[in-house]
Order: C-alpha cells, then sequence, then structure tokens
C-alpha cells in the first residue's frame, strides 16, 4: 500500500476481509431498499471493528448489483467488496495509516470522487473514526460533503460523533450501532485476554460498552485501567451535580495535555454507556447533552486552553 493512499484491499493482521457481515440498522435498509438513502452518513459505536464491518457492509449493499436492502454476498461486486478488492470502494483508516487524514490526502480524495466509477454505477468513501480529522481536514471536505458527486456516498464511521464539527455533523444523517450483546462481548475478550479471571471479565464488560476491544485493554494496562476509574469518578461526580468530585479526579491529569484529552475523551465513552448511566442514575438525555459539551471542550485542550478551567466549564455547562 502506498503512503497515505486509501486502503482498497490489503494484506497484514488488519486485513479486513468480512467472513460475517454485521446487519445494518433497520432505519438504513429501509431507506436502501426505497432507493432513499441519504449520501451522507456517520455509524456510531465503541468498537472500531464493529464500526468498519459495518460500513463495509452498508458499502456492500450500496455496490451490489441484486440492489435492495443489504448485499448478496454471492455478486461479482460484493466478492470484491468482502475481500477489499472493490475499484469504486475507498476505505480510510488512521489505524492501518497514520498519515491517512493528512491535508494532501483528503485532496486527493476529493479529486478522485469526481472521477467517473470503474464498474459500479456509484462511488462509496468510508472514512473510519472520522473524528480523528482535523478540524482544517474536516472543513476541506465541507463542500464536496453538501454537494458531492453523483451517485457518491459518504460514511463516516465515529467511536463520538460530536467529536466531528457541527458544520459536518449537520451534513450527516447518523446512526448509532448496537453494542455487542454481553455473551459475545465476554468471550472475545476471553480470547483477547486468555488468562483473565472471571471478575476481571465481569469488570470490564461493564465499562467497555460493548467493545471487545476496549474490555482486553482495561483488562491488560494499567494506565488505561486508571484513565477510565478517573473518568468513572467524574460521571458519577456529575450524575450527582457534585463539582468537587468531578474537579479531584481530573485534577492528577492536569499537568498532562494528552492524557488529560484522553480522559475526556474516555468521559464522553462512558456517558454513553447504558450500563453505568443505570447505575449512576444518569439520565440518558442528560448523558446525551454532556457528550455534546465535551466536544467544544476538546477543541480547547487542543489549542492550548488552561486545563483547570477546561474541567470548570465542564461542571458548569453540563449543571445547566
Amino acid at each position: 500500500m502506498k503512503n497515505s493512499e486509501p486502503l482498497r484491499g490489503f494484506t497484514g493482521s488488519r486485513r479486513y476481509t468480512l467472513t460475517v457481515t454485521p446487519p445494518l440498522p433497520q432505519p438504513v435498509m429501509t431507506a436502501l431498499a426505497a432507493g432513499r438513502l441519504t449520501h451522507a452518513l456517520c455509524l456510531e459505536a465503541p468498537s472500531p471493528a464493529l464500526l468498519r464491518d459495518t460500513a463495509l457492509a452498508l458499502a456492500g449493499a450500496l455496490l451490489c448489483r441484486q440492489g435492495g436492502s443489504s448485499m448478496c454476498g454471492e455478486c461479482p461486486a460484493c466478492r470484491k467488496v468482502l475481500v477489499g478488492e472493490h475499484p469504486d470502494l475507498l476505505l480510510y483508516d488512521p489505524d492501518e495509516e497514520k498519515d491517512i487524514y493528512k491535508k494532501e490526502s483528503l485532496r486527493r480524495l476529493r479529486a478522485e470522487l469526481y472521477r467517473t466509477p470503474v464498474e459500479a454505477p456509484r462511488k462509496v468513501a468510508i472514512l473510519q473514526l472520522a473524528e480523528r480529522i482535523t478540524a482544517e481536514g474536516q472543513n476541506l471536505l465541507l463542500k464536496i460533503i453538501e454537494e458531492p458527486p453523483e451517485d457518491t456516498f459518504f460514511v463516516f464511521t465515529a467511536q463520538n460523533r460530536y467529536r466531528l464539527l457541527p458544520t459536518v455533523l449537520s451534513r450527516v444523517t447518523c446512526y448509532s450501532l448496537p453494542p455487542a450483546a454481553p455473551e459475545d462481548c465476554r468471550r472475545r475478550m476471553k480470547e483477547l485476554v486468555p488468562t483473565a479471571s472471571e471478575e476481571e471479565l465481569d469488570r470490564a464488560l461493564l465499562r467497555c460498552g460493548g467493545s471487545p476491544e476496549t474490555g482486553a485493554a482495561l483488562m491488560k494496562d494499567p494506565a488505561i485501567q486508571k484513565r477510565y476509574a478517573a473518568a468513572e469518578e467524574m460521571l458519577a461526580g456529575l450524575a450527582m451535580t457534585n463539582s468537587y468530585r468531578v474537579l479531584a479526579a481530573a485534577a492528577p491529569l492536569e499537568k498532562d495535555r494528552a492524557g488529560y484529552t484522553a480522559l475526556l475523551e474516555t468521559l464522553a465513552e462512558l456517558l454513553a454507556n447504558p450500563a453505568l448511566r443505570e447505575i449512576y442514575n444518569l439520565p440518558a438525555r442528560t448523558a446525551a447533552r454532556c457528550r455534546a459539551e465535551i466536544a467544544p471542550l476538546l477543541q480547547m485542550c487542543e489549542r492550548n486552553a488552561h486545563l483547570p478551567l477546561v474541567t470548570a466549564l465542564l461542571t458548569e455547562r453540563c449543571r445547566r
């Protein structure tokens, strides 16, 4: 694979060949069947693997020669999607290529989408974990998202949709994917961490939000365990409207900008976790509002804002 080029199938430990295609959200399937699918979507879920596979399943449905609400899996177009070799599918994945969201790469994406499709009647661009695109990069894509070439579809994926700029978010239709079933998540975590005890699996299952990758990291990395514990303490403080508890939990990381940014991102992740919201009696609507407030605070962190001030703003805005 050339540096910073869109992925159309590749070898290696993360080759995206699909063996099982995950189900698409029902509203997406309905729109596909009726031929009324919006040209820009954003899929949100805690698991990067689930996001990538679902986005590929959606791309397969759009490129499938049979049409309908899902990919058939048998036609030549579907077979090419399943092994990552369809020429009209562009997958940008920052976990595979760290420079894929640099400005020059995004400019090439824009140019590529204006070219005629090679085989299918349309093109599909998947931007995996799109919240990692810088604000400048997102602005580069605004016009083509708003006025795309004919028969061009964008599929954004994000662990936290609120990290996208409001101007981008207003131009896409968002769908939250259901997390992996507890038994499936637990089984996958056990595969990733064979030495984990039942107690460790239980703790990780509660906090991972249905993402086996997150659960495995929680069991293996003490630094991640510490960050999740601090984020959960902040969540508890927000649920109780206890500003001191939030401030105290965040204080140890306020001298480490990268660590503090990761803490806020983890808090946003926990706010989306139904199991933890139930434990702390935090209404879903309140949690969603707090998640939305975290996005501009993360942008402040990137602009070198005073971190104790950021924490104070978080407690104030979430208390309104």
